[in-house]
């Protein structure tokens, strides 16, 4: 079994093989145009065999098309992680071999379904998860932009005094609304 850490980036992913003693066989870099990565993971399909491997990713915003194209290519089980702490001297290798030297470390125990050590790992959200994340997100904004522009026209009301004019007290009626369509200003 072959143990990969992928430490990925825009434009390019850098990763780190470790084989099943836990030496590193082969660090690199690979664009992320996908016939770049499609072709280096063929690669490490045909090299890993029949046991597969292991991939690990720290959480990013744009790493969905990655942890999907991994188990098309023979990835046994991805390991999506939080990273722990910031190292003053960080560097895309250096990540890539912690994070490959991480899952070489922890492979027996996720392979028995306990929980890691020294990882935080995360659990991706179901698609359903994500669109409901996403419409959540979408109604939140609305809403609050709703908010902004009400309170920015009392700003205007008051600066005017126009707010003794109101017909109602509550300024969320269809009165007010009425009553705001017939208001001329400068």
């Amino acid at each position: 079994m072959l143990y990969l850490g992928i430490d990925q980036h825009h434009k390019q992913i850098t990763v780190s093989i470790r084989e099943g003693a836990g030496a590193v066989i082969l660090r690199r870099q690979v664009s992320t145009r996908p016939e770049k990565v499609r072709a280096f993971l063929e690669g490490v399909r045909r090299q890993s065999g029949d046991e597969g491997f292991m991939a690990v990713v720290e959480v990013c915003g744009f790493n969905d098309w990655l942890l999907e194209l991994l188990p098309e290519f023979g990835c046994r089980e991805v390991v999506l992680i939080h990273p722990d702490k910031r190292s003053k001297r960080k560097t895309d290798r250096r990540d890539a071999s912690k994070l490959s030297e991480l899952l070489w470390l922890n492979a027996q125990r996720l392979r028995s379904g306990q929980k890691p050590q020294g990882l935080r790992r995360v659990v991706p959200a179901s698609a359903d998860d994500q669109q409901d994340r996403q419409l959540t997100s979408v109604r939140k904004r609305l809403a609050q932009q709703q908010t902004r522009t009400l309170n920015k026209i009392q700003n205007i009301l008051r600066r005017r005094n126009l707010t003794w004019q109101q017909p109602t007290k509550t300024f969320q009626t269809q009165k007010v609304r009425q009553w705001l369509y017939g208001i001329t200003l400068s």
